[in-house]
């Protein structure tokens, strides 16, 4: 076989590992509270709700404006339409494209090392897990992949061309999610770095080589500014969007609970950990892309591609472990970073001795099997479970079982009607999804007297004891769980419980 053809041959392989990982039983998972609320924005811009960004509390609009085909092709437009398939196909997508970026690495990487690194993403368990999952991470990652490598080739070759894209691509950044701006402090110092050393070859031209940027560097910010602007004001048609993109890095509110120590990524990433008999670590990546830093140093190989990716994953990881807000998915952008960084070491494979490429070669396959074992135990039968270190909050299956259940009792003969539903405390999501086909709901913060007579109530923990003192006396009260460790009170009104008894035993 030749060696074009086993290239042609590895990316199909690839490719069918990717989207066998990220669509098998794509549905079956609970939906996340995040990704309840990203439905509910949805399906208001679906049935044609004016556009508001809402600084505090939500991210950017591309996310959203992204699954809007997807949902119109497959004929769901309401939110009692929308399936979770249709929710998490956009974000299936952005992690296959995310596969094929290290494509635009080639010239620097190699053939075998851009298969390498594309082999890494397609089965790291972390970029898996999300990629199935209807959140922002995966379309940052996937923007964030493509202005990585504009970037850098803008620093290397200032152009009119290389800049409009790079901004382009910095702007959908924006638009999708305001941390967009940590990875343009990482990249800050990467691009500097780079120049210097470029430079340093030829201190003489200094000067107008520095002027060269000026434009480009314009074009760029303009691009990116206007870019993102089009999306935060719904094509300039709402300028309070523009200044609201902006407010959001200073009215932002952060749900307390996430605050973690500095090593929680690594951790979370690298170091093993033992659960149902797994050992679950992504080691591999790091090692691979130690080793390819390892290599340019003792080669002394001045390769500023490299250069650019281990300062920018250096930084990434600095950054976001100084936060202490921290969530796994929040990983996506430097992770992908590191697994461009870990195919590099490929990119030697053509001069390295026999034994060494079957050193590595055995290590890498090792690798990508106990990897893709991790993805799938990850995002099967273990998606759903508080310890499986990549299910972040993961809400209880009860959820969709309270759904089924209130369906059946809807059905029954002679059944009572189960709406108006009330909904009592805060923090709820995702519980609006599972009562999503019932059309009357009520949201109030405290229990009142009016609910009395209402047929079904749900209350959240802070509130059970107020609604136990309200309703004892009118409604049976059923426990069940809706997100890892917080559980919601079901009261349902005395003569449905007992019409529900009498059938059931019949």
């Amino acid at each position: 076989m030749s060696q074009r053809l086993l290239i042609i041959v590895t990316w199909i392989a690839i490719v069918i590992l990717s989207l066998t990982l990220r669509l098998q039983n794509l549905e079956e998972r609970p939906i996340h509270a995040d990704e309840a609320t990203g439905a509910r924005i949805l399906a208001r811009q679906l049935v044609g709700e004016d556009y508001k960004f809402d600084p505090q509390h939500f991210h950017g609009p591309l996310l959203s404006l992204s699954s809007q085909p997807i949902a119109r092709s497959r004929s769901e437009t309401s939110w009692s339409e929308l399936s979770v398939t249709t929710l998490r196909l956009s974000s299936v997508i952005a992690g296959l494209l995310v596969v094929f970026t290290p494509l635009l690495w080639r010239r620097s990487i190699g053939s075998w090392g851009a298969l390498a690194a594309a082999a890494l993403l397609a089965s790291s368990p972390l970029m898996v897990y999300y990629n199935r999952m209807y959140i922002h991470e995966s379309l940052l990652t996937l923007f964030a992949m493509l202005a990585c490598a504009a970037v850098l080739r803008l620093t290397e070759h200032p152009s009119k061309r290389i800049a409009i894209a790079s901004g382009l691509c910095i702007g959908l950044m924006f638009a999708t999610k305001e941390t967009f701006a940590i990875s343009i402090l990482a990249w800050l110092p990467a691009v500097g770095l780079c120049y210097w050393r470029q430079r340093a070859n030829d201190a003489r031209h200094l000067c107008p080589n520095l002027r060269l940027y000026l434009l480009p560097s314009g074009l760029l910010i303009i691009t990116s500014a206007l870019s993102a602007a089009y999306f935060y004001s719904d094509g300039f048609r709402s300028m309070q969007g523009i200044i609201d993109a902006v407010r959001t890095y200073f009215v932002y509110e952060t749900t307390a609970g996430h605050e973690k120590g500095m090593g929680y990524y690594l951790e979370l990433l690298v170091w093993p950990k033992q659960e149902f008999g797994i050992w679950w670590s992504e080691a591999l990546i790091a090692l691979l892309a130690v080793i390819a830093v390892a290599f340019a140093a003792v080669k002394r190989v001045p390769n500023p591609a490299l250069l650019f990716l281990a300062v920018a994953t250096v930084c990434h990881f600095i950054i976001y472990s100084c936060i202490s807000y921290k969530t796994p998915w929040l990983m996506m952008v430097p992770w992908a970073h590191a697994c461009l960084l870990g195919g590099y070491v490929f990119s030697y494979f053509p001069s390295l001795k026999t034994r060494s490429r079957l050193i590595l070669t055995l290590l890498l396959l090792t690798g990508l099997a106990y990897q893709t074992k991790q993805s799938i135990h990850a995002s099967g039968r273990l998606a759903n479970d508080s310890r499986n270190p990549y299910a972040y909050v993961p809400t209880s299956k009860d959820a969709p079982k309270v759904e089924r259940w209130l369906q059946e009792l809807s059905a029954l003969p002679d059944a009572p009607t189960l709406s108006p539903i009330a909904v009592i405390g805060q923090e709820y999501w995702p519980l609006p999804w599972y009562l999503r086909s019932f059309e009357t709901i009520g949201y109030w913060p405290t229990p009142i007297q009016a609910v009395t007579g209402l047929p079904i109530i749900f209350a959240m923990p802070a509130q059970e004891q107020a609604c136990d003192n309200l309703l004892a006396a009118t409604h049976t009260k059923l426990p069940r769980g809706l997100r890892a460790n917080v559980a919601v009170t079901l009261y349902l009104r005395n003569d449905i419980w007992q019409h529900w008894m009498r059938t059931d035993t019949q």
